[in-house]
């Protein structure tokens, strides 16, 4: 199925220069420019950039109007800012990408009120508004999709990063018109903290948002990549601070505990949670710490990045979007009702590897490669447990 969505998905990319949505006159225009709000401004002004750096821009291009304010076959739904320059923006990427491509119109809306009746809200907008598929990505969003698969039984959900539950917050059964997606983060954080042993660090902390699956996931495989690789160099003195702020925003407790670290001997803070890491960085800045990214690329932003721990959710995104649409706007029997898990072995997690991320001194590309062509194979095995934290022979301090 892959392969197949992928071949198919070539084709709509070549295709996607010659087609779209067609435009929707300039009286409808002029009506939707006085209604834009100031994220629609921000995703334009992203489209303008990115046409201009992006080597694929004229695929990129929204020639034929296929983003609208209101109204898209697409809808993203997000309870946080679109334009994040993280994990949102990578899901945004994914969905326009695919839909310019394939002359899929789009839209994006807001959960106002962070609660469960604020995402049931936005979701019914976007089905007021046309909706044919459902995207939206997160914990908070599983029991949202657990009270609404049957309610809109002929809408399709995409679910990144969870899956249906009930009132009580255990699961459900997934309806065939629900697919969910979520990754293997374990093996990215092991990548980040073996190479950040490698790289001669010895005091690391991780700060972690909300104490969710994902997160967790990315904490623990951390903690087991730091470990292997302080036991293969032989080393006695490697430490990590662990500690969950209970948030992803950049509170002053986050920013007070990075401080605090970095002011006792932390090099390197793995942090974990959307936009907490602005507070880890304004720690990073003050006192010339260094930090590791989460769930994309984050080096461009500053350089106290010393590499990210990826999970690719533009192209997990893709994927599926092109298994919907090669099935007629429906799920295929592979995908409909089922939870996917995608890792190393999709190409799904890793670090950056780009030479003008690359921030290792003391290792090389090559050694990493080593690395990942080992967890790739199998040779190295990740756990995935998040019930109890791993066993490590390096000290591991706050849980």
């Amino acid at each position: 199925m892959k392969k197949k969505g992928m071949h198919y998905f070539l084709g709509l990319l070549l295709a996607g220069v010659l087609m779209g949505c067609s435009g929707s006159g300039q009286q409808e225009t002029l009506s939707r420019e006085m209604e834009r709000t100031p994220e629609d401004i921000e995703i334009q002004e992203y489209q303008e950039r990115i046409s201009e750096i992006d080597p694929m821009r004229e695929l990129r291009e929204d020639l034929y109007g296929d983003f609208q304010e209101k109204g898209g076959e697409i809808a993203f739904v997000s309870d946080g800012t679109v334009m994040d320059k993280g994990y949102n923006q990578a899901i945004y990427e994914g969905i326009e990408t695919y839909a310019l491509s394939a002359g899929v119109s789009f839209s994006c809306y807001l959960v106002e009120e962070d609660t469960l009746e604020g995402h049931l809200a936005a979701v019914k907008e976007a089905v007021l508004n046309q909706a044919k598929l459902v995207v939206c990505a997160g914990y908070d969003f599983q029991e949202t999709i657990g009270e609404l698969q049957e309610e809109y039984s002929e809408l399709s959900f995409l679910l990144i990063d969870g899956e249906p539950v009930d009132a009580q917050g255990d699961p459900v059964e997934i309806g065939d018109n629900v697919h969910c997606v979520s990754f293997q983060e374990e093996e990215a954080g092991y990548l980040a903290g073996y190479m950040t042993v490698l790289e001669g660090y010895r005091s690391l902390g991780f700060i972690g948002g909300k104490e969710e699956p994902a997160v967790i996931r990315y904490g623990y495989g951390y903690l087991q990549g730091i470990d292997d690789a302080a036991r293969e160099l032989e080393l006695e003195d490697v430490t990590v601070n662990y500690w969950y702020a209970g948030t992803f925003q950049p509170t002053q407790e986050v920013y007070d505990k990075a401080v605090q670290w970095y002011a006792q001997g932390t090099q390197v803070i793995f942090a974990c949670g959307g936009f907490l890491q602005e507070a880890v960085l304004d720690a990073a800045d003050r006192e010339k710490g260094m930090l590791i990214g989460v769930d994309v690329d984050q080096n461009q932003r500053s350089e106290r990045f010393l590499t990210s721990a990826m999970k690719d959710l533009a192209n997990a995104v893709i994927i599926s979007l092109d298994d919907y649409y090669a099935e007629g706007g429906k799920w295929s029997e592979e995908f409909a009702g089922q939870s996917v898990r995608y890792g190393v072995e999709d190409n799904c997690a890793g670090i950056p590897v780009l030479e003008t991320e690359w921030r290792f001194r003391n290792v090389t590309m090559k050694e990493f490669y080593e690395l990942y062509k080992q967890v790739k194979q199998g040779e190295i095995s990740v756990s995935d447990q998040i019930h109890r934290k791993p066993r490590t022979s390096v000290v591991v301090n706050g849980i």
